[in-house]
């Protein structure tokens, strides 16, 4: 027998999960929350991180003090295609690893990365219609395109909703929680009341809900009917991607939902009796923003939450050269 293996030093979140801070390059989040899982026949990651030379060097370091390099894991599954997540997927591939993601999340996330920026192009004509500003509008692309370079080349092995992920011996079920991103997923172990929750349910922010020319119809309405589903899981421990974990899980969604009640009432209350561009509606309600990304995040999420009215018939969206939204009633 070898010799007895040394104490485990990252901080203990749930029975054999560690928490290990990724830093970003995103100011109003700075850290990434990616989880080390310990089971009877390996280690696995869920999530990855962005791939930073910072980032690379933070996950290495804190594998290194449980004595586990990349090629040491079995096995990463990532809750969805954003960089903060998806970032280092690649690198953890070429160490071996097999990394699992939602299938159609791995076709949106093709589409989203690829170096021809078809779904860029889209994207900045799709601000340009509800009148964002065009100097605001290159910085939006001139940021993704920055943050893209911050995503590895990936393969990816597809997994369906519902399916069993075997984390070295642990069981995890898949469960789509669209709205964040079209096929976000969350990871449940029921054995021990587990939600890996990546960026569907957070503990201080809410997430952000965007509505872009290539998502699904209601992203907003996809993300509240999320929530309501996931309320009810038997689970006491929720692992973030961003934020402390916590234990209240029904608490914290219907503060979520009661913030989204609200937020409602304020974009009504923005539009008021005037036909309004989204983005001028947008700066109303983000009258502080402090990049490109925040900027693309406020108009998205602004459309996302006129698109869940306008399905409910309480706004409705005017064709023109910029587009204008109008409160019906």
């Amino acid at each position: 027998m070898g010799a007895p293996r040394p104490p485990l030093t990252l901080p203990l979140v749930a029975p054999g999960v560690r928490r290990i801070a990724v830093p970003l390059p995103i100011p109003a989040l700075k850290i990434v929350n990616v989880y080390l899982v310990e089971g009877e026949r390996g280690w696995s990651l869920v999530d990855s991180g962005i791939h930073t030379a910072e980032a690379e060097r933070a996950l290495r370091d804190a594998l290194a003090t449980e004595h586990l390099a990349f090629g040491h894991l079995r096995r990463a599954f990532v809750t969805h295609l954003h960089p903060d997540h998806l970032g280092m997927a690649g690198t953890l591939e070429a160490a071996g690893v097999e990394v699992l993601m939602h299938a159609p999340e791995i076709r949106s996330a093709r589409y989203l990365w690829s170096r021809d920026y078809a779904a860029l192009d889209r994207v900045f004509a799709w601000f340009e219609r509800h009148g964002m500003p065009p100097d605001v509008d290159r910085g939006m692309r001139d940021a993704w395109i920055a943050m893209g370079d911050l995503v590895d080349p990936f393969t990816l092995v597809p997994v369906d909703d519902g399916a069993t992920v075997d984390l070295g011996g642990r069981e995890a079920r898949v469960r789509w929680t669209p709205g964040h991103t079209d096929h976000h997923a969350v990871l449940v172990d029921e054995r021990d009341g587990i939600l890996f929750s990546g960026d569907h349910v957070l503990p201080r922010i809410t997430s952000n809900v965007g509505l872009y020319p290539y998502t699904r119809d209601d992203p907003l309405g996809d993300f509240l009917d999320a929530l309501r589903r996931v309320r009810g899981l038997a689970v006491t421990r929720v692992l973030p991607a961003h934020g402390e974990p916590f234990d209240d899980l029904a608490g914290r969604v219907d503060e979520i939902l009661a913030h989204h009640d609200a937020r409602l009432d304020a974009v009504l209350a923005a539009v008021g009796g005037r036909e309004r561009t989204a983005y001028a509606v947008a700066r109303d309600l983000f009258p502080v923003l402090r990049s490109a990304h925040e900027e693309r995040f406020a108009l998205a999420e602004t459309l996302a939450h006129l698109r869940y009215l306008e399905r409910r018939g309480r706004a409705r969206e005017i064709d023109g050269a910029p587009a204008r939204w109008a409160v019906i009633g």
